[in-house]
């Protein structure tokens, strides 16, 4: 799977998880560009028009939805709950806006401006 395959699986899983706890209105940032321009120029996507029929599919049951660009260095919270899940050597889904007390202090290092 290519880099951008998996953040737009990933960019997937979140749309379903976020429309499974009821949120239906949701900004999603990425620090992979050419997903985002892809996304929001709506641009031909052959290797992937499955994914993008399921795309439009989750799209269409939000009612307010948008992407955008975020460098990686002003991603670092996210990197980090990344990595410390890695760490941990097994299966991890988390969505919510708090952040499970084993990866708190780590993603807590850094305060974002």
């Amino acid at each position: 799977m290519s880099p951008m395959h998996a953040e737009f699986t990933i960019l997937l899983y979140a749309m379903k998880n976020s429309l499974q706890l009821g949120v239906t209105s949701m900004s999603f940032e990425s620090d992979c560009l050419q997903l985002v321009k892809l996304i929001n120029d709506e641009e031909d996507w052959p290797a992937m028009a499955s994914e993008w029929n399921e795309f439009i599919h989750l799209l269409s049951l939000f009612t307010v939805f948008s992407i955008s660009f975020i460098a990686r260095e002003r991603n670092v919270r996210a990197d980090l709950l990344a990595k410390g899940a890695r760490s941990k050597n097994s299966i991890f889904s988390h969505v919510d806006s708090v952040i499970p007390g084993w990866l708190a202090h780590k993603a807590n290092i850094f305060i974002l401006n």
